[in-house]
């Protein structure tokens, strides 16, 4: 499966980070779950859900104007003895902020920026000590959103993120920044490894199961998108593959389908669960699908 040095504990060896071994609880959780052998440990952000919770830009712009504002109707109205201190509050709490932060040596991880790989699985440590487990076989889909990013023309680099429900609302979702473009830093994310295992897992997981049914003359459901031996089903209608006169997938991860007759379906592969698999099967299917990359 390609998971390196196997067998390790997660320990640096060479360009790798070191990762703290599984606590006491994050194994119990881990043997609870049945995920079998630890394998080892990668430096990869993790959250719940699909979005990252933070701050609205409006709410953090509408608190630096109230503590910039505030200190400046202070010294107008009372004087600046009453002003001046109000003034220091934010930018201590700034300056606090930014010591907190940067006494913090760069092999320190917190629990949401690390990820333990075990034989059946994976396992998310969290901050209060505990930790979430997720099996391959009780993962429901996979979302996978990779963005290239370019400052003034040139690369700069690239985003990750695979999101993996779990049943209902329920998701976690890995996700790191890395250019690679440039030699691997200790302190880099491991997100690109990670990554290429939960693409394998996925594809292992689904795709003999998508292929038997199709082989029984049956379909497969891909969000709101269906293939079978036969055609396409898109949200507009039904086409026989031999009506689909393109299924493109460009460079930016958009996908197009069009069909005879001037139909046309476009959805960001981020949208499609088990993009890998769907993909798979489309070529298999449909004789004109196409993919550039960039």
């Amino acid at each position: 499966m390609g998971t390196g040095d196997v067998g390790t504990g997660g320990r640096a060896t060479g360009d790798r980070v070191t990762v703290p071994p599984p606590g006491e609880e994050a194994t119990r959780t881990a043997r609870a779950a049945g995920l079998g052998m630890y394998l080892r440990g990668f430096r990869a952000h993790h959250r719940e859900g699909e979005r990252r919770r933070g701050v609205p830009p409006a709410a953090l712009l509408l608190l630096v104007v109230a503590a910039l504002g505030l200190p400046v109707l202070a010294t107008r109205l009372v004087g600046a003895w009453a002003g001046v201190p109000l003034l220091v509050l934010p930018f201590g709490a700034l300056g606090r902020l930014v010591w907190a932060y940067g006494r913090l040596p760069n092999a320190s991880l917190r629990p949401d920026e690390y990820v333990y790989l075990y034989e059946r699985g994976l396992l998310f440590p969290g901050r209060d000590g505990g930790a979430r487990a997720v099996a391959w076989e009780g993962v429901t889909a996979m979302h996978q959103d990779v963005t290239r990013t370019y400052v003034h023309g040139g690369y700069a680099g690239t985003r990750y993120a695979y999101r993996l429900s779990t049943g209902g609302r329920r998701a976690v979702t890995v996700d790191g920044f890395v250019n690679e473009e440039t030699v691997p830093k200790p302190s880099d994310s491991q997100i690109r490894e990670l990554a290429q295992i939960v693409l394998d897992e996925t594809v292992r997981r689904a795709l003999p199961r998508a292929v038997t049914a199709l082989e029984k003359g049956g379909s497969v459901a891909f969000g709101e998108v269906a293939l079978d031996g036969l055609g396409i089903t898109l949200p507009s209608g039904r086409s026989a593959w031999e009506r689909v006169r393109r299924c493109e997938l460009r460079g930016d991860g958009l996908l197009v389908v069009r069909t005879s007759g001037g139909g046309r379906w476009a959805r960001e592969s981020k949208e499609i669960p088990d993009f890998p698999v769907f993909w798979a099967l489309v070529k298999e299917l449909a004789p004109a699908a196409r993919e550039h990359r960039r």
